[in-house]
Parts: structure tokens; sequence; C-alpha cells
């Protein structure tokens, strides 16, 4: 074997070597720096407790979501078309809202109001395009027991899409209102959203919860973050409620959290070609 060979054979030994070393540093790396995030998190959490913020189970697995366009079910629309072939109750349809009021009350458990009221959203002659629709227990009261569409297997968490039952002090539902996103088109690939724990740790960073408060739940939905120049759609995106309740003075609010990139939202919506959201 002459000389040249040899060191060749070296070069090759010694790159494969660097290699190895290279690689093994990038994954250890890539843990030191997610073991770093969970430790911030683990503090930053203590630290709420610390400040007397109450919580329950914070779930850190990341979830998904998408883009999504659509628009509320307005005048001929699906909605309207559906609730000409109600039973037993007297309809009318408004400013893309279903309004509806029973001709008998019907009579729920206020604990559980669902295991009657699922069998009133379920049948098509009682509720228009009910099979769209769950009940959500965090949007509800005790005098009122909202469903909300789900789409893409989550709920809308504004009145685009969600059927409010009135319930009266006999715990009897007399009426309700409805509203339905249509032509819901999805306008991105799936994209990794921040995970729950990351959203409460995010909204107690920027002050967002107070002091001696209790975060009573957060709920991962879509929210409208658009208005659009294209036939009167919406853009929809997933996103982090959270409902924050003061101990001291009672007073609860909720709070949104873009679930993409963790920018708080406020109650404004701004202009937007839906072409371009398409073309990305």
């Amino acid at each position: 074997m002459d000389f040249k060979r040899i060191q060749w054979i070296f070069f090759f030994a010694f790159l494969l070597f660097d290699v190895i070393i290279a690689s093994s540093l990038l994954v250890e790396n890539r843990f030191i720096v997610t073991n770093n995030q969970s430790s911030r998190s683990s503090v930053i959490l203590k630290e709420m407790k610390d400040d007397s913020i109450s919580y329950g189970k914070i779930n850190s697995g990341q979830q998904k979501g998408y883009y999504l366009s659509g628009y509320r079910s307005a005048e001929n629309g699906a909605l309207d078309d559906a609730s000409t072939r109600l039973h037993n109750q007297e309809t009318h349809f408004s400013s893309n809202t279903l309004t509806s009021e029973f001709n008998e009350p019907i009579n729920v458990n206020i604990e559980t109001p669902n295991v009657r009221l699922n069998e009133l959203v379920h049948n098509s002659h009682q509720i228009a395009l009910g099979k769209h629709y769950q009940y959500n227990p965090n949007l509800s009261t005790k005098r009122v027991i909202v469903y909300t569409q789900m789409v893409e297997g989550r709920p809308l968490m504004n009145n685009d899409g969600q059927i409010r039952f009135r319930v009266n002090s006999n715990h009897e539902v007399t009426s309700y209102t409805q509203t339905f996103l249509e032509g819901v088109r999805i306008l991105r690939p799936e994209t990794a959203t921040i995970s729950q724990k990351r959203a409460v740790v995010w909204l107690y960073k920027h002050n967002q919860i107070p002091n001696n408060s209790r975060i009573r739940w957060v709920q991962l939905g879509y929210s409208r973050l658009l208005s659009t120049n294209t036939n009167n759609r919406n853009v929809y995106i997933p996103t982090w409620v959270a409902e924050i309740k003061t101990k001291n003075s009672g007073a609860v609010e909720q709070i949104s959290i873009n679930a993409f990139n963790s920018t708080i939202m406020k109650n404004t919506t701004t202009s937007v070609n839906t072409e371009a959201l398409n073309q990305k």
C-alpha cells in the first residue's frame, strides 16, 4: 500500500469522525435548547403561583391548525334555507342571525343541560344544521347555553358560528339565536401551533394575567382574524382563549392569543386579499 493511499484513508477516517462529533453536538444542543425552554416555563409557572395565580392542568403538547376562510351565512343562505323546515317554534332571520322562540319551553337540568339539548340539536326539525355544533361548557353560563360550530375539528370561539340558548329562572330554554359559518376553505397547509402551556406563560409574561386570579379554562379554537375583500369572506386562525377570574373583585375576562405567532388578539379587524394567502 503506497503512502498516498494511506493519506486518503486517514483523511476519510477523520472526516467521518468529524461528522459523527458534529451530529452528536447538534442533537445535544437541540436537547439543551428544549430543556432550557422547559425549565424557563417551569420557573414562570412557579412565579405565577407565588403571585397567587391558580390554574388547573396545563398541556405542553403541540397542536396543529389551518388558516381558514368562510362567510357568515346570510339571507337565502344555508342557515336561512334550513330554518324553513323547523317545527314548534317561531323563527326570524335578520342580520345573518336566526332568532327563534319555542312554542313551549324546554326543561333542562342546569348542571347537565346538554343531555336534553343534544337531542334537540341533533333533530333537524328542531335545530337547523345542528350536526355541525357541539356543546361548549366553557362558553356557557346558567342563563346562556352555548353550542359552537365545529370547523376542522375545533370550535368557533366567536359569534360567527354559535347557537346560544336562553334559560329562564325556572331552568327552561325559551328561545335561541344561531349563526353559521358557510363556505369554509383551507387557505394554507396545516401548521404547528404553540402549546397551551406556552400560551399561558406568554400571557403572564405580557402582564395579561393579574395577581390573585384564577385561570378558569384555556381552549383552542378558531377565531376571526381578518375581514377580506374577496366575496365578504373572513380569515380564521387557531386561537388559544383563556378565561381569567380575579379573586377579589370577581371580574371575569376572556383573552385570546394567536396560536401561530403568540400575538395577543384585539377586537379589531383589517382587510386582506385571500388570493395572496393562497399563493404563500
